[in-house]
């Protein structure tokens, strides 16, 4: 006797994808987060995009619809000047370039670029991706975006 000739093997055969899929959907909805507009004294972490890891010369940080552009300019051997573009006006950045072991450095305040509030800099060190990343805290409206990135996107195939 073949397993396809009973009924009730065939009906859970088919029943088994259906329900798993309702169960998921339904899980989600019960107990998923749902998106909402940020509220003003809360502060909300900024996800670091994967090309944040590679040598291309910029980095985004993310949550949402709030979006930050880093980017950097050499100035000399050892120097270099910080950018920070934005999506939303900001009404301050403060950035600190921290050792991984010890995690402490003082924070610096960007400076603004113009008064729309959309573009900050800082001159900077060389970091040594091995060893620093970058910790900021941005403010929008009564808002603050944290944000951890690796240093690696400032690094080219020259340095």
């Amino acid at each position: 006797m073949s397993a396809w000739k009973n009924k009730h093997l065939v009906i859970a055969t088919l029943m088994a994808p259906v329900l798993a899929l309702i169960a998921y959907f339904g899980i989600n909805a019960i107990v998923g987060e749902s998106p909402h507009a940020a509220e003003a004294g809360q502060s909300y972490l900024l996800v670091e995009k994967p090309n944040c890891r590679n040598r291309i010369g910029h980095c985004g940080l993310k949550n949402g619809d709030f979006q930050l552009i880093l980017s950097f300019e050499k100035l000399a051997s050892d120097h270099l000047l910080l950018k920070l573009d934005s999506v939303h006006p900001l009404d301050g950045v403060m950035l600190a370039m921290v050792e991984a072991e010890s995690g402490d450095n003082q924070p610096v305040a960007m400076q603004a670029m113009g008064t729309d509030g959309l573009n900050w800099s800082l001159d900077i060190k060389r970091p040594d991706p091995e060893r620093h990343r970058l910790h900021l805290v941005a403010s929008a409206g009564q808002v603050l975006y944290i944000g951890d990135v690796t240093t690696s996107f400032m690094l080219d195939e020259s340095s």
